[in-house]
């Protein structure tokens, strides 16, 4: 797969390409089917298949905001390999991609395409004045727009998973990804506090992804390719007067040193808020007690999928 990063002067160079374009943050279940969408076109057509998205959000870039985002670039570029796209563009967002007029974003980036694919509320171009109709407006290429697509008569979109995260509704926020919520990073040295309460946790540096809800949850961690049962803590330790909010995880069943290893971590269930406890002795006996929650959890669901087969 080709990927290239454009700046606001450049230009495509491929020509007949099926293109889909959007900035794909969670890869939800409604940019599965726009990009699904793309890759049918692309096969019917027997035409490369191209997939466009953006360095980070624009309005978070316009707002001069620190975004948080549910899936990163390197993990959009490993999703459109597995889809099988012959092309990945990146638009670096800057002032002057920003300020380009709507028609020179076309000509620039759209213009030799055979087929755009966009979603229904796509905007682009100087204070977001593109549009569908902009686009439908070009007889050069094909312009195919995806609909909305809703869940319990709501739009399915990044917004609303962030919600969901935020109010700790792990189940449905997964539901509407289409798989579960993970964050990836390296484990660093923390407090180890953990080890002397009976559970030594790994310390994921979290940074630019964004947080769900404070609190405990059973997750699962990948290590090498190899899942393990876990139990994650999003918080700020209020037992222990913790200030800053940290990642950290349990492996069940793991005794290696994880130090400087990259991870990735799994969001299943919410279990709990993130409580202060009156003594030590009373977290202990509450992390007993989650240690066997979560673990019911993962027998009952293999059970499940046992019965399922």
């Amino acid at each position: 797969m080709i990927i290239r990063y454009l700046h606001s002067d450049s230009m495509i160079e491929e020509a007949d390409i099926v293109l889909c374009i959007g900035f794909f943050d969670g890869i939800h279940i409604a940019h599965q089917l726009l990009i699904s969408e793309t890759i049918a076109i692309a096969k019917a057509k027997r035409l490369p298949a191209a997939m466009m998205t953006f360095s980070t959000q624009v309005m978070a870039f316009i707002k001069n905001e620190q975004y948080y985002f549910l899936t990163p670039l390197e993990a959009k570029i490993a999703y459109a390999k597995q889809m099988g796209f012959d092309c990945f563009y990146v638009l670096e967002v800057d002032q002057a991609l920003v300020n380009l007029q709507a028609e020179a974003f076309i000509n620039r980036f759209l213009i030799k395409a055979n087929t755009v694919v966009v979603g229904f509320d796509f905007s682009f171009g100087r204070y977001g004045l593109g549009n569908t109709e902009s686009l439908k407006a070009h007889q050069e290429f094909v312009t195919t727009v995806i609909p909305e697509f809703t869940d319990e008569g709501e739009k399915v979109g990044s917004s609303r998973i962030r919600y969901l995260l935020s109010n700790g509704k792990i189940l449905s926020a997964n539901r509407l990804l289409g798989k579960t919520y993970s964050i990836d990073g390296t484990v660093i040295f923390g407090q180890g506090r953990g080890k002397t309460l009976g559970y030594p946790t790994a310390n994921i540096d979290y940074d630019g992804f964004f947080l769900p809800h404070i609190g405990v949850y059973a997750t699962t961690v990948i290590i090498d390719g190899i899942a393990y049962r876990s139990m994650t803590n999003v918080g700020k330790n209020p037992t222990f007067n913790g200030c800053d909010v940290t990642l950290e995880t349990n492996v069940f069943q793991y005794d290696e040193s994880l130090y400087g290893k990259k991870i990735g971590l799994a969001f299943e269930f919410f279990l709990r808020d993130d409580i202060k406890f009156a003594s030590k002795t009373e977290l202990i006996a509450q992390l007993h007690q989650d240690f066997e929650t979560i673990n019911r959890f993962f027998d009952e669901r293999e059970v499940t999928h046992e019965k399922t087969r």
